[in-house]
């Protein structure tokens, strides 16, 4: 298997894996306890219709983002992958239009679906210009171009994600309007992924579910991936502005798709308030300090405002080989359409004490002269 991603933890020894951009904390206690404590409702054929767990995703999302919305929105799913390949194939886009650099599960599920591709317009850095002023968060990331791309092009759809991974940043308040409208004006459907969202200290400002019933052709990707750091549990979903695309979607879904542990596990994650009070400003904290550290050995850093950081090296060393050799794992970007360099790398930020062990690396690789 080809690794296109970070977490290739099976075909290396490694340590300390920064590859994977999950919560410092890993997975809550009360999720650990809900699985062990209730193996024997796995017996049960799952709720294929989800609903103790919409509706604790519906609590959640209006405590955290004062959204009310209906249980009927939300579609759940094996992971944030799955919703998003169900999603497009509800659509069946021609065309569609992609913030770039961005994750390749959808340029991989547009292909599986025949449809011809366009990169967004995003800013690019251009040679000597320093990565480390960009304070605002505003490279490689949506432009007002974009929008005029999109009443240009009149793709089917447009993809969006907010933060964008591998770069970290938002996009701009004003920026998104213009493309959401757009993008209603030639009357695409809209995909934002905003999985990473939640890390971000202005989530209930800056998540686009404020805006569903101003553009309902509109899909929300969600994750619990990422903020409760529990990948193998396979859970995410969507939040639906339209009905008609939201049961077209639902249609495309395996019966029973999501467990009956999965269930469970995602319930007592939206429940557990004390784990993000805990995790988000420590990781926030940590993610300043080793910003500042990574600008200290030389590189150029995007700020961001989720839990990674990507930077760019000009050593020629390849880090993530080298680091490698140490048991560390890294994601090396050079796979991103859209990044206009080579020498890119994404960190997770994790632990105080592994982001130190991650930087007394570099610090002897790079300068073990």
């Amino acid at each position: 298997m080809i690794y296109e991603h970070g977490g290739d933890i099976y075909n290396n020894d490694i340590k300390l894996d920064f590859s994977v951009n999950l919560n410092a904390f890993g997975m809550p206690d009360s999720v650990r306890k809900v699985i062990t404590d209730n193996l024997d409702i796995a017996q049960n054929y799952p709720d294929p219709e989800c609903t103790d767990l919409r509706n604790a995703i519906t609590a959640w999302e209006e405590a955290r983002t004062g959204a009310k919305l209906l249980p009927e929105q939300i579609i759940c799913g094996n992971g944030a992958s799955e919703v998003i390949n169900a999603v497009i194939q509800a659509s069946w886009p021609r065309t569609a239009i992609i913030q770039s650099p961005g994750f390749y599960g959808y340029e991989r599920s547009l292909e599986a679906a025949d449809c011809r591709i366009y990169r967004g317009d995003c800013m690019s850095v251009m040679p000597g210009v320093k990565l480390r002023s960009d304070r605002e968060g505003i490279y490689f990331m949506p432009t007002e171009k974009m929008a005029d791309q999109i009443q240009n092009e009149r793709p089917d759809m447009v993809i969006l994600c907010n933060p964008s991974n591998p770069v970290g940043s938002c996009i701009r308040e004003d920026i998104l309007k213009k493309i959401l409208v757009a993008a209603r004006e030639v009357k695409a459907r809209i995909i934002i992924d905003e999985c990473f969202l939640p890390f971000c200290s202005d989530f209930a400002g800056r998540s686009a579910v404020r805006f569903l019933n101003e553009f309902p052709n509109m899909m929300i990707i969600r994750a619990f991936t990422k903020l409760y750091a529990m990948p193998g549990i396979r859970l995410g979903y969507a939040i639906s502005g339209a009905r008609l695309w939201g049961s077209q979607t639902l249609k495309l879904l395996p019966e029973w798709n999501v467990g009956t542990l999965s269930q469970a596990a995602g319930i007592a994650a939206l429940e557990d308030e004390e784990y993000l009070e805990k995790s988000l400003p420590y990781i926030m904290e940590q993610k300043e300090k080793l910003m500042q550290q990574l600008l200290f050995l030389g590189m150029d850093v995007v700020p961001g405002k989720a839990n990674f950081l990507m930077f760019r090296s000009s050593h020629q060393i390849n880090l993530k080989d080298a680091l490698l050799e140490e048991g560390i794992l890294i994601r090396e970007c050079n796979n991103y359409p859209g990044l206009p360099h080579t020498g890119f790398y994404r960190i997770c930020v994790r632990r105080e004490e592994d982001n130190q062990k991650l930087l007394d690396a570099l610090q002897k690789i790079l300068f073990k002269d």
